[in-house]
């Protein structure tokens, strides 16, 4: 049976072990593999998955029968049988070199070759050095083995002398060098000589890596009673890595052509004007052929690793080796995690895994982290780590690296995963430096770094939007810090209202600062420029204005209020239902739960409707502005986007949703006659609010923006003494009534 047809006879088989494989197997570059290549990839090994789950997944993405090379003790009893059907070489073949240079001189299959030899369980694959080498059992470390490099470079050098004797017809060596190779002389040639070596690194990086029971583990227990140790320990991990909550990235480097690089150097150009002598350049140990196959051992190598797809896991592992300060608050870990996917990202060399690319801002703001809190727990399970006061402390008794091979990444999992990372030279340089650095110089930085941010997105939309007879002066809608230079008795993120711009909580701000407090006044994004701007704008764009606020507040402090006017009540709400117990306190003034406008319902429907018109390409048909007749003029627009009435619909159902985990003290005013909000809106945020302590006060008020004109120090003494009280937690739930005074007027 030929290997074709042996391989999709189990074809089947490999469908079924897809359907037991719940992890989500991604390949990345596909795009750099042509058909006029014949190709050697080389591969990172860490588990025997690579093994079988390669060839199936590059022939699937490829549309190529892929060959590899395996370590002779598998090929034993079934699974021998099949590899060999698969087309899969021991490395004790006696045919093995002919096989491959054969295959690679007509291109008639890529072929699989892991260049590490064995499977790197401690994935140690640099020494002190800083150079290649990797466990070789009972004789120590090793360098990678060159076999892949000089297999390459024999295949191509044979191409090129098959080249000249073609060109030269010579038409008997031509036969005898193809009959060598058991290739065809008469169209082997044509064949031949379309095709180029190329050698694809490759890296395969699983997240997570745990050692766990799971279903593959249970059947093997079943079917053996006496499973070794090792059969265990390889079980547990590579069983795990196949479920569903896996990740296996294939990424493949740009092909190295043989050609190309010998025609870079000295050396590798001797090779190719001596391609005749080829036998007898692999047999002089001072040709240049052993140095040009170690030198292109050390590159495909340095590709294989550069491809690494880069994790929390790897952040978190590596922070926590080069760190020196033994208690670390989850706080520091946090803020040198953002930094260093800041900082790797600015390289612009490296694949990050989607979910750290995606949520790695959630890590600084203090949202939930599953995967970060998860790998903290793992380094208290092994001891590297254990929680003490709230914070981190770090064994550096512990000694790493000890454990026998075949038990590590069951026992040292925190110091394998590390190991992953260290061929990532300036990765880890970055990493080790942030680690190390003292905790104020990391706030300034990231403060520095967000504050600029924070700028430059408000004066790119300013400039963006800007309109003569809409916008307002820059000074209106610029974000702001209010920081004393000495003590700094707590940080308030504080959020202005809807149409509305940083000016409105201006006031407020200016008292509590005096009052000794750091005070960032949030700029939310559509605001402070035009309505136009506005009308683009979703949500959760708001949200991570409010986001940036609290990192900025973040690196002053670590005791952190949240606080807002109307509709930035209720980014703070949800803010804080978010954060959880990171927040000591929230107040929250003439938020809406409803809307007073029952026109506001509609406006769903009217977007949508909006939405089909412009398909049609009717847009004389559309609804999009309402006219707004705001209290402050000078700060408010004086259009209201029905896009931005739909989001702010929106952002309080989400609020809503987050009521009842607010745990801290929480403050809720509410004007009694608000002519915009539902007075009823105070009292039903304060029934859904969780914490134990929380207060409402229901304000004698006839006007909405009750932070600014008569009586607003009034609101801010309310919100200044609950702060006070919130300090000590000393915040029994209650409701307030205060009769407005004569000075307040419609």
């Amino acid at each position: 049976m030929s290997s074709s047809i042996a391989f999709w006879s189990t074809h089947w088989a490999l469908d079924i072990a897809k359907k037991l494989i719940k992890a989500d197997v991604r390949v990345h570059n596909a795009r750099a593999i042509h058909d006029d290549m014949a190709i050697v990839y080389v591969v990172n090994h860490f588990t025997r998955l690579e093994t079988f789950l390669l060839p199936y997944e590059l022939h699937k993405h490829l549309g190529r029968e892929v060959w590899s090379l395996a370590a002779s003790e598998l090929f034993v009893g079934r699974i021998g049988a099949y590899l060999r059907s698969m087309g899969t070489v021991s490395t004790k073949d006696p045919d093995r070199d002919k096989t491959i240079v054969g295959t690679l001189l007509n291109g008639e299959h890529p072929w699989i070759i892991f260049p590490e030899g064995s499977m790197i369980k401690d994935k140690k694959v640099m020494d002190h050095r800083r150079e290649f080498s990797v466990h070789g059992g009972e004789h120590g470390r090793r360098p990678p083995h060159r076999g892949a490099a000089v297999l390459a470079l024999r295949a191509e050098l044979y191409r090129q002398h098959l080249r000249q004797l073609v060109e030269e017809e010579r038409h008997e060596e031509v036969a005898e060098l193809l009959q060598r190779f058991d290739l065809d002389p008469e169209d082997a040639p044509a064949q031949v000589l379309a095709k180029r070596t190329v050698l694809v690194p490759v890296n395969v990086t699983y997240y997570p890596i745990r050692a766990r029971e799971n279903v593959f583990l249970r059947i093997a227990r079943g079917m053996a009673k006496d499973l070794s140790p090792r059969a265990l320990e390889e079980l547990s991990v590579e069983g795990t890595l196949l479920s569903e909550d896996t990740d296996i990235d294939i990424t493949l480097a740009d092909p190295i052509d043989i050609v190309e690089y010998l025609r870079a150097s000295e050396p590798g150009n001797r090779l190719l004007e001596n391609a005749h002598h080829i036998d007898a350049l692999e047999a002089d140990a001072r040709s240049p052929f052993r140095e040009v196959s170690k030198r292109l051992t050390l590159r495909f190598m340095r590709d294989i690793y550069d491809r690494t797809t880069i994790n929390y896991d790897h952040l978190l592992a590596t922070t926590i080796r080069y760190q020196r300060i033994q208690a670390f608050p989850e706080r520091a870990y946090r803020n040198r995690i953002f930094l260093a996917v800041h900082r790797i990202r600015e390289l612009g060399r490296y694949r990050l895994h989607p979910l750290l690319e995606k949520t790695y801002r959630d890590v600084l703001y203090e949202e939930a982290s599953p995967e970060f809190n998860e790998f903290l727990s793992l380094c208290v399970d092994e001891g590297l780590l254990r929680r003490e006061n709230g914070k981190y402390l770090k064994d550096f008794s512990l000694k790493q690296g000890i454990t026998d091979f075949h038990t590590v990444r069951q026992k040292e999992l925190t110091y394998v995963i590390a190991n992953e990372l260290e061929p990532l030279e300036d990765v880890t340089r970055i990493i080790r430096h942030i680690a190390r650095a003292p905790r104020r110089r990391l706030s300034k930085t990231i403060r520095s770094m967000l504050l600029e941010e924070d700028l430059a997105v408000f004066e790119n939309d300013y400039a963006q939007h800007y309109s003569e007879a809409l916008s307002k002066p820059q000074d209106v809608g610029r974000p702001f810090l209010l920081a004393p230079k000495f003590r700094i008795r707590g940080g308030i993120v504080l959020v202005h209202g809807y149409m509305a711009a940083p000016l409105e909580v201006r006031a407020l701000a200016e008292y509590l600062y005096r009052k000794g407090y750091a005070v960032y006044g949030v700029r939310l994004k559509g605001h402070g420029t035009a309505p136009e701007d506005l009308a683009h704008t979703r949500w959760e764009e708001w949200y991570e204005s409010v986001n940036r606020g609290y990192a900025i507040v973040k690196s002053l402090t670590d005791d952190i209020i949240l606080g807002g006017f109307s509709m930035g009540g209720v980014l703070a709400l949800l803010a804080g239902a978010r954060k959880g117990e990171k927040v000591q306190s929230i107040f929250s003034i003439n938020a809406p739960l409803q809307l007073r406008s029952y026109a506001a319902k509609l406006v769903p429907s009217i977007v949508t409707m909006n939405t089909l018109f412009t398909r049609m390409r009717r847009r004389n048909l559309q609804w999009e502005y309402v006219v707004n007749h705001p209290e402050n003029p000078h700060i408010n627009y004086t259009r209201n986007p029905l896009t931005g009435v739909r989001e702010l619909g929106r952002v309080i159902e989400a609020m809503e949703d987050g009521l009842s985990r607010l745990t801290v003290p929480t403050l809720i005013v509410q004007g009694s006659r608000d002519p915009l909000v539902s007075p009823d809106s105070g009292q039903g945020l304060f029934d859904r609010i969780g914490s134990a302590h929380k207060e409402l006060a229901i304000l004698e008020r006839t006007r909405h923006g009750i932070i600014n004109g008569p009586d607003a120090e009034d609101i801010f003494e309310h919100v200044h003494h609950f702060i006070e009280r919130a300090r000590e937690k000393h915040v029994p739930p209650s409701a307030v009534e205060t009769k407005a005074s004569a000075t307040d007027v419609a």
